[in-house]
């Protein structure tokens, strides 16, 4: 299917849909103390306005362009389409963050293959920090436009590690993962946006990310932007090229460090066991 796509027309379709989201999410930003805000599975799990607002421009945006697409979206749901393009959308990844003017957050929008789960384009604009990434299958990550560079990190020891265990269930977890990667990389971080995480990854303000329990609006773009940077990206049964894990579990590194990485998280993560 990728053959007769135009990944081109569809990066730039994605680009202008999560600038356009981008803008929404900060106009809401500036009106933070007026925002209604609900709690969903959790009380770190926070929905507000601006995140609904925002998934809904980037849907009327690519609905306008490609009416016949699918679109999956975080806050909306599955909208069915037909066109040979399955959207998904995450309008603001890391909302706690977003509510707290925190500067992890993105807005996420991606281009996948309905039938085979393949990326065919991806864009991730963290508009706190004003960067934008993007990427598309068969070329390079770009980053605030000009080339990123190759992911070719290959010391353990001298990596920043980030690691996103944000549902309550993967809590359990975190003294372990601690535990097990802190004396072997240089150090860890928790921003709290899998989206934004894996943008550092493919750009080198990251060196690897550990993320268990995403959805595919929370890393599908983000994964692209790694792959096509050079990087490794899969879950602990293995690498997944093209596209994201479909467990969810994300581990996203160069390739000299990604099975490394593997071999110790799998040491805490049973095999067949839910994070």
């Amino acid at each position: 299917m990728t053959a007769t796509v135009d990944l081109d027309g569809l990066l730039d379709l994605a680009r202008d849909a999560c600038r356009a989201g981008a803008r929404e999410a900060v106009s809401w930003r500036g009106r933070a103390h007026r925002l209604l805000v609900e709690e969903k599975a959790a009380p770190d799990d926070l929905v507000s306005q601006a995140d609904r607002s925002t998934e809904q421009v980037i849907r009327s945006f690519l609905t306008e362009r490609r009416p016949d697409d699918a679109v999956l979206g975080e806050e909306a749901g599955i909208s069915p389409g037909h066109g040979g393009v399955r959207w998904i959308v995450d309008p603001i990844d890391g909302t706690t963050n977003y509510l707290y003017g925190r500067p992890d957050w993105a807005v996420s929008v991606a281009a996948a293959d309905p039938g085979d789960g393949r990326l065919l384009a991806g864009v991730v604009a963290e508009p706190a920090l004003g960067h934008l990434t993007w990427a598309r299958a068969g070329a390079g990550t770009t980053a605030d436009g000009a080339p990123a560079a190759a992911l070719r990190h290959d010391d353990l020891t001298r990596s920043l590690v980030e690691l996103n265990l944000g549902r309550p269930a993967q809590r359990r977890w975190a003294g372990a993962v601690v535990d097990v990667l802190l004396p072997r990389v240089r150090d860890l971080r928790r921003g709290g946006s899998a989206a934004s995480a894996l943008a550092q990854v493919a750009t080198g303000r990251a060196d690897a990310l550990w993320a268990p329990g995403l959805q595919p609006w929370d890393c599908a773009a983000g994964a692209l932007l790694v792959q096509r940077a050079g990087g490794t990206v899969g879950d602990l049964a293995g690498p997944t090229p093209g596209t994201w894990p479909p467990s969810g579990d994300v581990l996203a590194a160069p390739p000299a460090l990604w099975e490394p990485l593997r071999a110790l998280l799998a040491g805490v993560f049973p095999a067949g066991d839910d994070t």
